[in-house]
C-alpha cells in the first residue's frame, strides 16, 4: 500500500470519526440508557462509514481497485454489481444518518424499517464482499487496505448485526 493511499484513507475515516462525533455530542441526552448511547454512536459512524465507503469508490485509485474487484471476482453483470456495490453502499449508509437525523420527528414504525433495511442492505453487501476477498483470484493488492482476510468486512458486519441488537432492546 502506497502512503499517500494510505493516508487518504486515514484522513477519510479521521473525517468521519470527527463529524459523527460532533453530530452525537450535540444530540446527546443523559437520560438514554447505555444501549441506547452506544446504539447512537455505533448508528452515525456506521452510516457516516459506508457513505464515505460508497463514495471514495468514485474516485481513483478506489474505483480502479473496485473495479478490478469485480473483474477478477467474475461477479455477474459487472457494471450492475459495480454500481449496486457503490449505491448500496451509500444507500445503507444514508438510512442509517436518516435514522439519526430523524429519529426524533419520524414515526417509530418508519425509524424500525429503516433500521431493518439498513441492516440487511449492508448484510447482503458484506457478504459479497466476504466472498470477493476469500477467492484466490482477486489478490491483496486491489482489496481495501489491500488485506486478504475480510477483517474489515467482517467487523462491518458484525458491528451492523450489533446495532441492530442493540436498537431492538433500547427501544422495545
Amino acid at each position: 500500500m502506497s502512503t499517500s493511499q494510505l493516508i487518504l484513507e486515514l484522513s477519510l475515516i479521521g473525517t468521519i470519526l470527527l463529524m459523527t462525533g460532533f453530530y452525537l455530542v450535540k444530540t446527546y441526552e443523559e437520560s438514554d440508557s447505555i444501549a441506547m448511547k452506544t446504539q447512537k454512536i455505533l448508528t452515525g459512524l456506521l452510516g457516516a462509514f459506508m457513505v464515505m465507503a460508497g463514495t471514495v469508490k468514485f474516485f481513483d485509485p478506489f474505483t480502479t481497485m473496485f473495479t478490478q474487484q469485480i473483474t477478477l471476482s467474475e461477479l455477474p453483470f459487472p457494471t450492475l454489481s459495480r454500481w449496486s456495490g457503490q449505491l448500496g453502499e451509500i444507500s445503507a449508509g444514508l438510512l442509517l444518518l436518516v435514522i439519526v437525523i430523524g429519529e426524533r420527528t419520524l414515526p417509530r414504525a418508519v425509524v424500525d424499517k429503516i433500521m431493518v433495511l439498513s441492516t440487511l442492505l449492508t448484510s447482503a453487501i458484506m457478504t459479497v464482499a466476504v466472498y470477493v476477498h476469500l477467492l484466490p483470484s482477486v489478490p491483496a493488492e486491489v482489496l481495501p487496505l489491500q488485506s486478504k482476510p475480510p477483517v474489515m468486512t467482517l467487523i462491518i458486519l458484525g458491528l451492523a448485526w450489533f446495532n441492530a441488537y442493540l436498537y431492538r432492546i433500547s427501544r422495545h
